[in-house]
């Protein structure tokens, strides 16, 4: 396997507070559960992501890296079919999760984010 295409990018991530403040404040679109939310708008050029996990809302560091790995490898692996910033905002349980339920959980959001987008599109 080649560690080239396994890579995720700067280009692919929200690196700065304005790229955060952007999507809060203008957030077209919103998918929720009870253990994370995903936000997003649109973006002309590529999708990014964004990832907001709390010390208050995932205790420990070895959790939140793992959350942060399993979201970034779904996110690699999965494409919108209109390039958006997505912030993952993870609530309080996200950690009682094991991998395969993140990837579930993501999936999930993702389709909600996409059924969204459609509809918004078709109005």
């Amino acid at each position: 396997m080649n560690g080239d295409d396994q890579t995720f990018p700067r280009t692919a991530r929200l690196l700065c507070a304005f790229d955060y403040t952007a999507v809060f404040e203008t957030c077209d679109l919103r998918a929720g559960s009870k253990h994370a939310l995903l936000l997003t708008i649109p973006n002309p050029s590529h999708s990014r992501l964004g990832l907001i996990i709390a010390k208050k809302n995932v205790r420990l560091a070895v959790q939140r890296n793992r959350i942060k790995r399993v979201a970034r490898e779904f996110f690699r692996s999965t494409s919108l079919k209109h390039p958006r910033d997505i912030v993952l905002l993870a609530k309080r349980d996200l950690a009682e999760l094991d991998n395969q339920q993140l990837r579930v959980l993501f999936s999930t959001l993702w389709q909600k984010i996409d059924r969204a987008q459609k509809q918004t599109n078709h109005q």
